[in-house]
């Protein structure tokens, strides 16, 4: 499983248990955990210690095969195994001393509990809690029942810890993993670790232009207008650091310090900006640890306990480590989207050249990106003079959402632009000519496109002549608010094998009235039906037909429910008085 797999499931990690010592460990108690299926998922060193098996050998295999064996040295049936019956239950178990068999066959007296591990609300208890998910088992030796009757309740307190942590761990990846805003992803962060691994919690980012700032803050006693002051620019990263915090920033391990150990050095103002926070936060325990992925470091995670005698020990280092190492993916992949987001885009809008302003004639063009990032499309505008003295109008959209159908989108608006200048011939005559042209020299595939002429007739008012090869209908808005939608429209383009004409349409456009020409992603949104989009097109458009052609551009966006998942372009043309 790939890192970036591992950081999406919220498992615990199987490495975890096989190559460091956990927190049973720390107390001579074997950890080993279940899937819901039985299958160890996770062996501790102390667990090999105590039965002799390597977590090679027990990893990924049946539980029944390495606890409680039978006599004989063969596995209990699924049905009468006592720890499997955990996961039916549902409930912790607290078993006492059992006998189970080492790998060399002789017995040996262990005392083991057992917690499931539930998909739910961390801290739930038994069925509230929610889907069993598998199970966590302590053991430890039973030599000496004295001991393990006085470390009993210990253990269980460290089941339902190991179990608290690996909720901790999953929930934090699924809320981190539900969005790639880096602010967003940062501030979630911290108030998921308090106050579970600390009185308090902050995240210093390394800024790709070289800045260090310190985004998110937040103390379980304090309210966020009492620490707003804590966050914002900090001084700069020194190239030679010997402060905790510009050692870990620097591509540093993890660090557990006490406040006292971040004394300010004399040449280290971001050490004494560090300082000056634990002094805030009241600092008596705290661990710095690198937020990274793919060899890269991107900032520190610091949490910290304000109140004595509460630390940070090795099963806290490794969860911790864990939470920040699928931070650092996450920003890795959201600092990924935006740099691809803003190639997409500044591509497209590249290819959207400035508008034309001829004559009496206003126009406007709004161009708005999808949200996702690889979803940038081939929707375009455009509008430019003819040789006859007309101004050519398009709006167009290629199919598909990458960056070839922005590539397509060039082509065809190019083909079309050679075609339309000088061709003194109705609109459906440059659609045709276009439609050929594709078809032999363009890897365009599927397209739909309006194209008009606008002209001044001879007694002086502006006639519209357009052509739909199956592209939403253009909408007329005169001054008083009337809406029309010119319906008038034929096949698309890009498919030699559909049969039918293209009409022409003609309409003279009334003094100070819009013409508006979209792209369907400003009346499609899931959910919602096409009529109902249409219609508070026309609503909408009514209301602001006064307001001058900027502002309706930009109102009617706002107004209208966009979703987001597809780009919109835009495109108004007014007539004057």
């Amino acid at each position: 499983m790939s890192d970036q797999e591992e950081q999406m499931s919220g498992r615990p990690h199987a490495r975890v248990g096989a190559d460091h010592a956990g927190p049973g460990d720390a107390m001579n108690s074997a950890i080993v955990a279940i899937s819901t299926t039985g299958m160890i998922t996770a062996w501790s060193p102390c667990a090999r210690h105590l039965l002799g098996h390597t977590a090679e050998e027990a990893l990924g295999r049946p539980v029944e095969r390495f606890l409680h064996r039978v006599a004989e040295g063969g596995a209990h049936p699924r049905r009468d195994h006592r720890i499997l019956r955990v996961l039916r239950a549902g409930v912790p178990v607290d078993a006492g001393a059992d006998s189970f068999t080492h790998r060399d066959g002789h017995p040996v007296m262990l005392a083991w509990s057992s917690a499931p591990i539930y998909a739910g609300e961390p801290g739930a208890e038994g069925r509230e809690a929610g889907t069993v998910t598998g199970a966590v088992i302590v053991l430890q030796d039973a030599t000496q029942p004295l001991r393990i009757e006085r470390e009993q309740h210990d253990r269980m307190e460290q089941a339902r810890r190991a179990n608290s942590r690996l909720e901790l761990v999953a929930e934090i990846t699924t809320v981190l993993s539900s969005t790639l805003d880096e602010s967003e992803v940062l501030r979630r962060l911290v108030r998921l670790a308090v106050p579970a691994l600390g009185d308090w919690a902050e995240v210093d980012l390394l800024i790709p232009d070289g800045r260090v700032e310190r985004v998110a803050a937040t103390h379980r006693e304090f309210s966020p207008a009492d620490i707003a002051h804590l966050e914002g620019p900090l001084p700069p990263l020194p190239r030679s650091p010997r402060g905790p915090l510009a050692r870990v920033l620097h591509g540093g391990t993890t660090l557990v310090i006490s406040g006292d150990d971040a004394r300010p050095y004399s040449d280290e103002p971001l050490t004494a900006a560090q300082h000056e926070l634990f002094r805030a936060m009241d600092a008596h325990n705290v661990i710095i640890t690198p937020l990274a992925a793919r060899g890269e470091t991107y900032g520190a995670l610091t949490l910290g306990y304000s109140r004595p005698g509460h630390g940070y020990g090795p099963d806290d280092r490794l969860v911790v480590e864990d939470i920040a190492r699928r931070t650092g993916l996450v920003l890795a992949n959201a600092r990924l989207y935006t740099a691809q987001r803003n190639t997409a885009e500044a591509m497209q809008r590249s290819l959207l050249t400035p508008l034309p302003q001829p004559d009496d004639l206003q126009l406007q063009a709004r161009y708005l990106p999808a949200a996702l990032a690889s979803w940038v499309g081939g929707d375009w505008y455009d509008a430019f003079p003819l040789a006859d003295g007309a101004t050519g109008l398009v709006i167009g959209d290629i199919m598909g959402h990458d960056l070839r159908a922005a590539s397509r989108m060039a082509q065809v608006r190019n083909m079309l632009r050679a075609l339309a200048w000088d061709l003194a011939a109705p609109p459906s005559t440059v659609l045709e000519r276009l439609d050929a042209v594709m078809d032999a020299v363009s890897d365009a595939e599927l397209a739909t496109a309006v194209f008009a002429r606008v002209e001044k007739t001879a007694a002086g008012s502006w006639q519209l002549r357009w052509c739909n090869a199956g592209h939403p209908p253009p909408l007329l808005i005169t001054h008083d608010g009337a809406t029309t939608f010119l319906e008038e429209h034929g096949m698309l383009l890009g498919n030699p094998t559909l049969t039918g004409g293209r009409p022409d349409g003609t309409r003279e456009l009334p003094p100070l009235s819009t013409l508006l020409l979209y792209t369907d992603g400003l009346i499609e949104t899931r959910g919602t039906d096409l009529t109902d989009s249409l219609t508070s097109l026309r609503r909408h458009s009514a209301h602001l037909a006064r307001l001058p052609v900027s502002d309706l551009c930009d109102q009617l966006l706002e107004r209208m429910e966009l979703s987001g998942e597809d780009d919109v372009a835009l495109l108004a043309l007014r007539v004057p008085v």
